[in-house]
């Protein structure tokens, strides 16, 4: 009998070392964002990425069997990042400039049969990301409904600041938006501990990890 898990795999790796699938990604992230979304992000062609998508920049992809069906964009915050760079406006406090706090960014899966399953598999990968980078946190920009989201899902969030409106999407709806942080820590955050045994149980490829290009902190 098959594991539930054995259809799928996750690849954390770096465009510089793996073009395609990268590329595939930034595909994705179109369909996602800007196609169904309506986010007014910039595109090329069939592809969205911005001026985060830098050589420091690592993409966490989920497969499921040949197909790409979600993933996210993972930034150490002692780089330039997306929530502290062009919204800065969200934090009341200072955003964190560490080597072991990671910005997460275009977080998302594509509405398939089995999106539930994938979405869930996407926040282990998340976790279990951080916790092969030996990160104290993970920083990110969410919706309010992405926070009740992860407080039903009894995951412990810290705000920087109130939630605020944006802009607007492009069929004109506004868009709130706040940033915050969770820490990645079981004995603060128990909650975690359901994802992190289900991601330290699917197959994952840390290319950018096996040729030493990330640092973990101790």
């Amino acid at each position: 009998m098959s594991h539930p898990l054995d259809r799928y795999r996750a690849l954390i790796t770096t465009e510089e070392l793996d073009p395609a699938d990268v590329q595939a990604m930034f595909r994705l992230r179109k369909r996602l964002f800007v196609d169904q979304c309506g986010w007014m992000l910039s595109t090329v062609g069939d592809l969205e990425r911005d001026q985060f998508d830098a050589w420091y920049t690592e993409h966490c992809l989920l497969f499921c069997g040949p197909d790409l069906v979600g993933g996210f964009r993972a930034i150490r915050t002692d780089y330039p990042y997306l929530t502290q760079s062009i919204f800065p406006q969200l934090a009341v406090r200072r955003f964190p400039n560490r080597r072991d706090v990671w910005e997460i960014s275009r977080f998302g899966v594509l509405p398939v049969a089995a999106e539930a399953r994938s979405t869930r598999l996407n926040y282990a990968l998340m976790f279990r990301f951080a916790e092969l980078r030996g990160a104290a946190a993970l920083v990110a920009m969410a919706d309010l409904g992405y926070e009740r989201f992860l407080q039903r899902m009894d995951i412990r969030t810290r705000r920087f600041g109130p939630p605020q409106m944006i802009g607007v999407d492009s069929r004109g709806r506004p868009l709130t938006a706040l940033a915050g942080e969770i820490p990645i820590n079981e004995t603060d955050n128990p909650g975690l501990h359901k994802f992190l045994h289900l991601g330290r149980q699917l197959e994952i490829h840390d290319a950018t990890h096996v040729l030493g290009r990330s640092s973990i902190s101790a």
